[in-house]
This record gives structure tokens, sequence and C-alpha cells, in this order.
């Protein structure tokens, strides 16, 4: 696997971000990822897809998303959360990740993807979402590199609505404007109790406060129902 960093301290203008993450699911994923990429000597590798283990990631694998590159070269999404595709008001697997955002954001975007695979370095974009009938909200996304056993780069994120916002679920967002990408350095000192926000809810199962994983089958007891308009089942 292929260095990223050092253990020295960020950049100033790197330490941003640690401002702008603001849901926890962000940080906990952004401290999952950053564990797998430090090893002993403090530097920081690429980790490897294989390595990322759901279980250490409990109730926030809804807000979770992976990316790889399809057969036709498309970045497409390869699995993704359920809060994720209930706030875009579908199942999001096999879809396009550009196909998501309005034609005139997509170059930014794809330059962030590029980056973050280029350099090695994860990134956090801030977002305005658009819903059908016309409300808005705000979400961030974070993505950081992975890479697989072949060889080849993917990606791992998340997309988190920081404010509770009561209709989420009922009014698909149709537009997710871009406003900022910032970079994230691989050794940003998170606060302790972000830090260790993973590892509170690996047993949230326990209590059912955690939500549907992508990596797991639902209960034989528990039937899974969709909402879909116009009223019929």
């Amino acid at each position: 696997m292929r260095r990223t960093a050092g253990p020295a301290s960020a950049p100033n203008d790197m330490l941003e971000p640690r401002r702008k993450m603001k849901h926890r699911s962000t940080i906990a994923i952004f401290g999952e990822w950053q564990r797998l990429a430090r090893d002993e000597s403090g530097s920081f590798h690429v980790p490897l897809r294989e390595n990322v283990d759901p279980r250490k990631l409990g109730r926030h694998l809804c807000d979770l998303f992976f990316l790889e590159t399809d057969k036709r070269g498309e970045l497409s999404v390869r699995l993704a959360g359920t809060r994720i595709c209930t706030l875009f008001g579908r199942e999001l697997k096999n879809i396009r990740f550009l196909s998501l955002w309005p034609e005139q954001d997509r170059p930014a975007l794809r330059e962030m993807v590029q980056n973050v695979g280029a350099l090695e370095v994860p990134a956090l974009s801030l977002h305005d979402g658009i819903s059908l009938s016309g409300r808005s909200l705000h979400f961030e996304m974070f993505l950081a590199p992975l890479i697989t056993a072949s060889g080849q780069i993917s990606f791992l994120g998340s997309i988190a609505v920081p404010n509770p916002v009561a209709w989420i679920g009922a009014d698909p967002i149709v537009l997710g404007h871009l406003n900022a990408v910032e970079p994230i350095a691989p050794d940003l000192a998170l606060a302790e109790e972000t830090h260790k926000s993973a590892a509170i809810t690996v047993n949230a199962s326990a209590n059912h406060r955690h939500c549907a994983s992508p990596y797991q089958k639902p209960a034989r007891n528990v039937p899974k129902l969709r909402v879909i308009n116009g009223g019929r089942a």
C-alpha cells in the first residue's frame, strides 16, 4: 500500500474541516478510515477495501457508501446506507455517482474524486439539497480512498444531514448543489469523544438504535416496507 502522509502536524489550512464535519457519522467514518490508514510508525497508507469492517461502524452504516469503477469505466455506487437512499428517495446501488448531482457541479465533484484518489487524501464537501417540492436542507459528504486487493482505487464515503429535518423520506432530494470542497489531512486530530464515536455504536443493535445495514440481511420476522408515491403497494 502507498504512503499518504507521515505523523507530522497538519498545516493550518487543512484543519478547517474539523470545524465543518458536524455529523457524528461523518466524524466516525473518517475516524475509522484514519485508524485503518495509520501504521505502527504513525505513517498513513491507503487502507485495503477488504479491511473495512462494518461492525466497527454500527449505526453509522446508515450514512455510509462505497464507490467503485464499473466495467464501463464509470464511477458507480457499490453500496449505500439506508439513510442516504431515503434522502434521495430511491435505491442507489449501481447508480452512476456523478448522475446524483447537478450538471454544473459535476466537473468540481469529478475533480474532487480524482484528487482524493491521486493524492490519497480524504475530502469533505458541503451541499444544499433541494427537494421535489422545493424545500431545502444542508448536508455534508465525506470521501476517502481505499485500495482493492487487485490494486484498484475505490472510495469510502458518507452523506449525512447535520440538523434534524422532519420531511426526509417524504420529500426526496432531487438536487444537491455544491457549496465547498475541503481536503482533510489524514493525521487530523479529532477530539477524544468523537474519535470514540464509532466504537460506542458497535453494540447499538442491543438496544435497537442501529439502522438497516447494506451488509446484513433483514430479520425474517421484520417486514420491510417502502412507501410508493401514488398510494399503491
